[in-house]
């Protein structure tokens, strides 16, 4: 590349870095106000954490110093030290690294699906995956992209990072956590199950475009699997440091379309195309090898679906159907029945909680659901809900709870659950299943982790999964004396989903590197393989008559909910436990040289500070960006604190179209119940206007003035989703005040102040409740959104201007799935006499320039529906994945003001079509949204214009 292109390409990416949001804040939500917090250093890094849980921190912390060096040594980075911010009161399992602002968070609950946990401590795995993502981004500070970093801040880091794939952040990760643990994903079949079935069936793999972008047309593998199996390949073929050398080449100079890939050419000779090619035959290769021969015959109670969908976790009812959640490409989750290929919808679900399981009694249903609390989003619970099947009863049984993965017992009266403190410590806990009162809770010395309880079949003991470091075993509880006997000795198999019946315990394992269900006899010790299933099968049930076995069954197009004969005679034994096969991950843990480096973990006591709330700016951008219209250059800085409490922006801003400049300052608090807004901005304005006082009008001259804006309010965001709708509630109160110092036009714009000073206030009060949508829908199928929205100069003064707006959104079915129709309508008044007119909120007719109304009434209707999902990629270029149709049509009325007081009746209408595409460009897994509109008014103009409906950022 010659020297001049490449000060090109830099000149032209310096100003890409000027564009806000190429990488999204981490997290902008809180918790409650009355949190204290505390904070420990290490050598690397700084824990911030709730006050009272020292102990469990400083543990976290000698994790932390522990992996340092291991999880760093494959890309010859030791990072900077960094904050790390310790988040209890939420049941969601998670961690993420972000750079706005740099740091990591980690959510403490443990998950309750094995197949994401596998055999780790959940802090383990954490603190292994997500420290590889703080080296990831380390890497980062290499030649032109470290001296950008010094210019732009961590915006321009992140821009640069656009340019590697998020597959490899991922999959890097987790071939991390594979190799230095005994539990990561990579040693879970479940975890590569959809990309090991589709390379199995299909004829021939996905395009690579279509692997990386997604499909509205097929599941495709998320980038956690994709990258997995493309850095895990490169690794075992290249050697441990050749994604440290394929970095270094990239942040060297990452400023040109498709450098990762070139870059990792001249490290390997081969491109990110050929090597998805490579590794997909590798793959294939060893995933054939390991298929059952013999296989178990099937008959399915669910039909086979024409788009991919999961039919999960079957429960027998008391006549033989079965219950099953459903959910997929085309469906929100829901319970279904199930009768011989037929099905019929009982109820569709909130948002439920992932503890992969169902349990059903004689006539109820149970399962956790997820609540938020309304203000501080990270603060929520696990609450448990019963239907019965037979009334349609749906009923809560707990508030405030962090209960999970609920079993009913058979005859409806209790029921047992998994309860998980605010310190990741779970405990068995026994409930009244008809009013959710706490009947007994069960020791727990071991200081075990317990997974998915269920009642035996009889209704007198409950088993579980139970977990102590990184093994696992089975207990068993007899709920009259509340004794319980392990059933072997634990051993580092992700063994889970266990059912009880008489003797028999019946439960899923990897032992052949494919999940089947196993059965133990708890009499003779032996075990015995129940199904042999080409791809995986898991969640079994027991008939009422015990004659027969329901298991979901997993295929190209999701799991089918299929049964068999429980017949123990036909049973193979299983000798010994074998080895799982290791082809694919077993190189990874050789070269590491280090299997479990956290099996022994120092004790060191780091001593405990008090962290303030106080701390309210922590600088993470500094340099240009541009605003949402490209019209503004604001060279300034930008701020969150580590407890997302105080949000700061602040500079200079130049208006390219007034040819002015303006100093700005932004800051929002969130540690209040309210948000507390202020902005101020101070600087010139300008404007051009006609000299002459009559035709023709063809001389013009600019004023130029001083503008001094001061905004300031509160607003209360709330959210109230509690079922299958999002719900939620937000008002707000400001005062808007603007000086003006030096305007000298002779007539006055009338949303403009002038010579004035104004001092007004807005009100608003918005409210919606919207179905939650499928990833087909494109728009939701129910829903409701009201805005009132008012503003006002109650302070008096030269300028007197009055808006009131009030309008709504409701959404419909469409004619066929995934269609929708939208109706909008709005009215709007402003006062007879004003001398300032405010902007308005409302929607305007399609086709017409806005007018300002003394009263303004305005109507839509919509109706959207999906055309064609084409995964039509052009080259390395473009990838469109569907096309959309928007029919519209739009009315309105306005009663104009006029001379003399008067008022004028204006009229629109107009109808139209949008062609929307949903696509890709240059590899990026970030959709985007762009679109062609033709519009035709009541008056037989015609437009056409280009609609930008969303830049994914």
């Amino acid at each position: 590349m010659s020297t001049c292109l490449r000060l090109l390409v830099i000149l032209l990416t310096i100003s890409f870095l000027a564009i806000p949001s190429w990488a999204q804040l981490g997290n902008t939500s809180q918790n409650q106000s009355s949190l204290q917090w505390s904070q420990k250093r290490t050598p690397h890094f700084r824990l911030i954490y709730p006050k009272g849980y020292d102990s469990l921190s400083n543990h976290l912390a000698n994790t932390l110093e522990t992996v340092y060096d291991p999880v760093a040594k494959t890309l010859g980075r030791r990072p900077r030290p960094i904050s790390l911010v310790l988040q209890t009161q939420t049941t969601v399992s998670n961690g993420f690294v972000t750079l706005m602002p740099r740091h990591t968070e980690f959510y403490i609950t443990p998950p309750q699906d094995a197949n994401f946990l596998g055999n780790n401590r959940w802090l383990d795995l954490l603190a292994v995956h997500e420290f590889r993502h703080v080296v990831q981004y380390e890497k980062a500070m290499t030649g032109l992209s470290k001296a950008l970093f010094y210019a732009f801040g961590y915006n321009a880091t992140s821009f640069i990072n656009l340019g590697v794939p998020d597959w490899f952040s991922e999959g890097d990760a987790v071939c991390t956590e594979t190799a230095l643990t005994a539990g990561g994903r990579g040693r879970i079949p479940e975890f590569n199950l959809l990309q090991r079935t589709q390379l199995l069936s299909r004829p021939k793999p996905f395009s690579y475009f279509k692997a990386v972008a997604g499909s509205y047309k097929d599941n495709v593998p998320d980038w956690y699997v994709l990258g997995y199996q493309l850095t895990n390949y490169t690794r075992r073929t290249f050697g441990p440091e050749v994604w440290d050398q394929a970095l270094n080449k990239y942040y060297r100079f990452p400023f040109y379309p498709f450098s990762f890939s070139d870059k990792l050419r001249k490290t390997t000779k081969v491109g990110v195309e050929g090597l998805y090619r490579l590794a997909n035959e590798d793959f294939k290769k060893q995933w054939s090898e390991q298929q059952p021969r013999n296989l178990t015959p099937v008959d399915y109670q669910s039909a086979l679906p024409k788009v991919y969908t999961d039919y999960q976790f079957p429960q027998y009812l008391p006549d033989g159907r079965l219950i099953a959640l459903k959910s997929g490409l085309a469906n929100i989750p829901a319970f279904v029945r199930l009768d011989t290929l037929k099905e019929e919808t009982l109820f569709e679900t909130g948002y439920l909680n992932n503890s992969a399981t169902l349990s059903f009694g004689t006539h109820t249903l149970v399962w956790a659901e997820q609540h938020f609390d309304p203000r501080w989003g990270m603060r929520d619970y696990t609450v448990l809900k019963t239907l019965h099947t037979q009334t349609g009863k749906l009923n809560k049984l707990s508030s405030l709870s962090r209960y999970f993965a609920p079993s009913i017992s058979p005859d409806d009266s209790r029921i047992i659950t998994v309860e998980v403190d605010t310190q990741g410590k779970s405990q068995l806990v026994l409930l009244d299943a008809s009013t959710g009162q706490v009947l007994q809770v069960f020791p727990n010395p071991d200081q075990a982790f317990y997974q998915q309880p269920r009642f035996s079949t009889d209704g007198q003991q409950v088993v579980v999964t139970k977990q102590i470091g990184r093994k696992k075993t089975f207990e068993i509880v007899t709920l009259a004396n509340g004794s319980t006997q392990e059933v072997f000795t634990p051993l580092i198999q992700n063994i889970a989903q266990p059912l009880l019946h008489q003797n028999w315990l019946i439960y899923n394992a990897p032992y052949t590197g494919i999940d089947q269900i196993y059965a133990y006899h708890l009499t003779t010790k032996k075990t015995y393989q129940v199904t042999r299933r080409p791809f995986g099968a898991y969640h079994a049930a027991l008939s009422p008559d015990r004659k027969t076995l329901a298991f979901q069954d997993f295929g190209e197009k999701g799991f089918r909910i299929g049964t068999m004969p429980f017949d123990p005679s036909h049973w193979p034994e299983i000798q010994e436990i074998p080895a799982a096969p290791d082809r694919s991950f077993g190189p990874l843990v050789q070269q590491e040289n280090n299997a479990s480096i956290l099996s022994k973990v120092p004790g060191q006591d780091y001593p405990t500070r008090s962290y303030s709330k106080a701390n309210l700016f922590n600088i993470y951008h500094w340099g240009p960006t541009f605003s949402s219209s490209i019209t503004d250059l604001n060279v300034g800085i930008e701020s969150q604190n580590l407890i997302s409490t105080a949000f700061t922006s602040g500079g200079y801003t130049y208006n390219a179209a007034e040819r002015q400049g303006q100093w700005y300052g932004n800051f929002s608090y969130y540690g209040w119940y309210p948000v507390l807004d202020v902005s101020v901005s101070s600087g010139s304005r300008a404007t051009r206007y006609a000299l002459d006082r009559q035709a023709p009008l063809d001389s013009t001259g600019v004023d130029r003035w001083r503008q001094n804006d001061l905004n300031v309010g509160l607003r209360l965001p709330l959210t109230f989703t509690h079922s299958k709708y999002r719900e939620g509630l937000s008002m707000a109160v400001y005062g808007n005040f603007i000086q003006t110092k030096g305007y000298d036009l002779w007539v006055r714009n009338r949303n403009e102040p002038g010579s004035n000073n104004l001092a007004a206030t807005t009100v608003s009060f918005a409210y919606n409740r919207l179905l939650r949508q499928s990833k087909r829908d494109v728009q939701p199928r129910w829903g409701q959104t009201f805005l009132a929205y008012a503003r006002n100069t109650p302070f008096g003064g030269t300028l007197q201007g009055n808006l009131l707006a009030l309008q709504t959104r409701l959404y419909f079915p469409g004619f066929a799935k995934h269609h929708s129709l939208r109706v909008f309508g709005g009215i709007q008044f402003q006062g007879a006499s004003d001398t300032y007119v405010f902007s308005s909120p409302l929607f305007f007719p399609r086709g017409y320039a806005y007018e300002n109304a003394q009263r303004l009434t305005t109507g839509s209707i919509q109706y959207q529906l999906p055309l064609l999902y084409p995964d039509l990629a052009i080259g390395p270029l473009l990838y469109i994945q569907r096309v959309k149709l928007n029919a519209f049509v739009d009315g309105g009325h306005a009663l104009i003001p006029v001379r003399n007081n008067g008022l004028r009746d204006r009229y629109y209408g107009s109808a139209g079509l949008d062609i929307i595409f949903d696509f890709n460009l240059l590899r990026f897994r970030q959709p985007l949204e762009l679109g062609f509109r033709q519009v035709i008014t009541q008056e037989r103009r015609y437009s056409a214009q280009l609609l930008v409906v969303d830049i994914g950022f």
